[in-house]
Order: structure tokens, then C-alpha cells, then sequence
């Protein structure tokens, strides 16, 4: 019994000393991959074990609202929103990657030519060297843009805009 007690008194330590942003990943004998924010358990059997800590991973764009619903008869009013300093844009070329039928792709590079940002699109149908960069990437989909050091999959407004006022 008392050996009991200071196991769990020795597991209740060992819990409190992990770091609250480590991310933890195992394999187990049986080849399922687990991930938590606490460690494996001693109890089994692990192939390998990998920790992951904030700074492994690149800062995550800010979180998007809610998307408002669509009423064709209701009018939309502007909210206030708090004045921010501006930022500097982007100085360098977005490379996209897109294909002739994707929508979202055009309204990515629609969104860049109204804002006379300067962009280069590859077509990767049409470009097999591009279609090469593209996986090269990571690129699963389309449109892929690259800003600075930066990599986007899919289309989002507010997405591609905090990537570039906050790019190097």
C-alpha cells in the first residue's frame, strides 16, 4: 500500500514539472500514434517518443471570427473596430500556385491585383516545373501562396493579409 502511495505521489510530481506548451508524441507497439499534452504513459511499450515545444512551430495567424450569415433583404453595418498602427506591407513578390479552374485561386489573385501587390502564378497544369516546386512545398491543393517565408494553403482574405503586413 504505502508503495502505491508514493508512486502516485512520485506521477503527481513528475505531472507537475512537464511544461504546459510541450506537445507530446509515441508511437506504441501496436504502430498507433498518439499525441497529448502529457507524457506517455511509463506503463507501455513505446517505439519512439518526440516532444514538441512553441517554438518548433511558426506563429498562427489571429483567430477569424465567426462568419456572418447571408440575408439578401438584411444590411450589413460596419462595426468599430479599435485603430491599429499601420504596418509595413510586404515588400517582395507572392508566388501562387493555382490552376486554371479553381475559384479560389482567382479570387486570390484578384485580391492581390486590387491591391497592386506584385505576385508571379504558376499554373501547375500547364508548368511541370512548378507542378515539381508545388509538391517540393508541401502543396496538396490549390491555390498554394508563398509570402516571404511564409506558406499558405487554400484562400482566406484575412489570412493572406496578416501574412502580408507581418512578413519579412
Amino acid at each position: 500500500m504505502p508503495v502505491r502511495i508514493l508512486l502516485a505521489f512520485v506521477a503527481l510530481l513528475l505531472s507537475f514539472s512537464s511544461a504546459g506548451a510541450e506537445m507530446y508524441q509515441w508511437v506504441d507497439e501496436s504502430g498507433v500514434v498518439t499525441f497529448k499534452d502529457t507524457p506517455p504513459p511509463a506503463s507501455k511499450k513505446l517505439k519512439r517518443v518526440k516532444v514538441y515545444n512553441d517554438s518548433d512551430f511558426a506563429p498562427a495567424p489571429p483567430e477569424q471570427t465567426a462568419p456572418a450569415t447571408r440575408s439578401s433583404k438584411s444590411t450589413v453595418t460596419p462595426t468599430s473596430q479599435p485603430a491599429t498602427p499601420k504596418k509595413e506591407r510586404f515588400s517582395g513578390t507572392v508566388e501562387l500556385y493555382v490552376t486554371d479552374w479553381c475559384g479560389y485561386c482567382k479570387k486570390a489573385q484578384n485580391y492581390l491585383k486590387s491591391r497592386n501587390i506584385p505576385y508571379v502564378a504558376y499554373d501547375i497544369e500547364k508548368d511541370s516545373a512548378a507542378k515539381q516546386r508545388h509538391r517540393e512545398l508541401g502543396g496538396q491543393g490549390v491555390p498554394l501562396i508563398i509570402i516571404g517565408s511564409n506558406k499558405m494553403s487554400g484562400y482566406s482574405q484575412e489570412t493572406l493579409e496578416y501574412y502580408l503586413y507581418n512578413s519579412k
